[in-house]
């Protein structure tokens, strides 16, 4: 990503490699193969993701292998995290994403990388070793308060993902318009509606909501919990990184008038709409 002074950011450098290679050589090039892949996002994407959150809130609903003791299932417990954890830290990479480009062309890396994300999902849902031992049984009511959490949570996610106006998770709308002629990569823009006006990073805080308001309470459940809450901090931070090389002073403005993960108070930070000033540095 180029660094800009303004509130807009373009993928330039993958575009760039992407004209250099080419579509000659590259894979899932006609229509059939496209539509398929679509098909992946779709069923294997959303899939993923509708299974983790069902994972989330009931608890292990499915497994595939045979149950194991404490620490061998632990551990596998801890690499199926892992093995979630490494295929997306790999593939949102811009470095691997310049790599991909010398067989798949740019418009499918995002349908690839949510076919990916969710089969490595549905894969941690259906092996997922579930300790049986609670640590907590709270009363009904308890239960019933972080089932309404939770429902909050996800729904507060909704509204995140609709505050950006060109988010499209599954990658659906490149690959789709890879045959349409007139189809153009629009840059993106940094404006700040909805949740984003609270934090830099609201799907990231509202996922540490519905991870830890899931009225589950094993050991299995906790190292899961865990896990997830260090890898999306650390996530932050680095997307943290990427925002700032692709929209420059602009994102250095918001970040001195947004948090980046806990909201200061019920008040927005900035009005809806807002557009960060270029910094005076």
């Amino acid at each position: 990503m180029t660094r800009n002074d303004d509130t807009t950011c373009k993928l330039s450098a993958i575009d760039k490699a992407q004209k250099a290679v080419g579509t000659d050589r590259q894979w899932i090039t006609g229509k059939a193969a496209s539509l398929l892949l679509v098909a992946g996002a779709y069923g294997l994407g959303g899939g993923g993701m509708a299974a983790w959150l069902v994972f989330i809130f009931w608890g292990p609903w499915i497994r595939l292998t045979p149950h194991m003791g404490t620490a061998p299932g632990l551990l596998t417990d801890a690499l199926l995290c892992l093995l979630f954890f490494i295929q997306h830290s790999i593939m949102v990479r811009r470095r691997f994403r310049l790599w991909l480009t010398r067989s798949v062309r740019a418009e499918f890396h995002g349908a690839l990388y949510a076919s990916a994300s969710g089969t490595c999902l549905l894969v941690l849902v259906f092996f997922w070793q579930p300790i049986a031992s609670p640590l907590w049984s709270p009363p009904d009511w308890v239960r019933w308060a972080m089932a309404g959490i939770f429902l909050l949570a996800a729904g507060g996610a909704w509204w995140g993902t609709r505050a950006l106006d060109e988010f499209d998770a599954l990658g659906i709308k490149p690959a789709l318009g890879v045959f349409n002629r007139n189809a153009t990569i629009a840059p993106m823009v940094l404006t700040i509606r909805g949740p984003y006006r609270w934090v830099r990073h609201p799907l990231y805080f509202l996922s540490l909501i519905i991870i830890w308001s899931g009225p589950v309470y094993t050991v299995d459940r906790l190292l899961h919990n865990l896990m997830w809450s260090i890898w999306i901090i650390i996530g932050a931070h680095y997307e943290e990184r990427d925002l700032v090389a692709c929209f420059g002073d602009a994102y250095q403005s918001y970040r001195k008038s947004v948090p980046m993960l806990l909201p200061k108070s019920f008040q927005p930070q900035v009005p809806d709409g807002y557009r960060p000033p270029k910094s005076n540095r």
